[in-house]
């Protein structure tokens, strides 16, 4: 694999901790510049943590579901490296629940937040990649969206479901321009958002459940994620990829 990312330019929504944090460090590891979206100051400290002696890292905080933040941050990722050529939307949210105690405003917050700002990134990002006719852009979905959920509620498994058609169907649109959209799948990660849901009673079932018999660490989905954005993914648009330890 070409882990070469030199003159590449990546934003990574969600950058400021789990999945998002651990590809950004990866892709600027592997000779990327990268812009680390994060809702909180989260992505200061994440800049801080890598130590950039190449001015190749730009951190902004916003809100995604905003189009006017989400304009603004694709115009300081574009000043600052003049282009953007991948681009992840690792940013969500997720929360317990049913159909019995969900409550509208909990349904739209998550969809917002899961949807929308997918929407928002993609559709603000894909004029600059349109005119070099190249780009990267892969949607982070969830075993819950392919499958269904163990953790999380029914508004989580509805909108991470959402991204599977979004993501074929603008692969397909965009495809002439040379862009390729894929969804990356994953299952429980021990991420911050998962430990925040879990106790160590169902980590414990989690990992009985499991065929691999152990959760995934960020690490594990990163690497996933760099070649998928990678030039030697070049054929690969539209796609599904599932990353679940064998949960089928």
């Amino acid at each position: 694999m070409n882990n070469n990312f030199e003159g590449k330019v990546a934003i990574i929504t969600g950058a400021g901790s789990g999945i998002g944090e651990a590809a950004a460090k990866m892709l600027y590891q592997r000779g990327a510049n990268i812009v680390l979206v994060g809702r909180t100051n989260k992505v200061n400290k994440v800049k801080k943590d890598i130590k950039d002696k190449r001015d190749g890292i730009l951190t902004v905080q916003c809100d995604l579901t905003d189009e006017n933040a989400v304009e603004s941050m694709i115009e300081k990722s574009v000043n600052k490296f003049t282009s953007i050529d991948i681009l992840i939307n690792s940013a969500g949210t997720t929360a317990p629940g049913n159909i019995d105690n969900i409550s509208l405003d909990d349904w739209e917050f998550v969809h917002r937040n899961n949807g929308t700002s997918t929407f928002l990134c993609c559709k603000h990002v894909m004029p600059h990649m349109k005119k070099k006719k190249y780009g990267k852009i892969l949607n982070i979905s969830s075993i819950a969206g392919r499958f269904r959920g163990m953790t999380s509620g029914l508004h989580y498994a509805y909108s991470k479901s959402g991204l599977l058609g979004f993501t074929r169907q603008l692969g397909a649109e965009v495809a002439p321009w040379q862009i390729n959209v894929n969804c990356l799948c994953p299952s429980q990660t021990m991420t911050p958002m998962l430990i925040d849901l879990i106790t160590p009673q169902i980590e414990k079932k989690l990992k009985e459940i499991i065929p691999l018999k152990r959760i995934a660490s960020p690490n594990e989905q990163a690497r996933i994620i760099c070649f998928l954005v990678s030039d030697e993914a070049s054929y690969i648009a539209g796609a599904i990829i599932d990353s679940n330890g064998a949960q089928f």
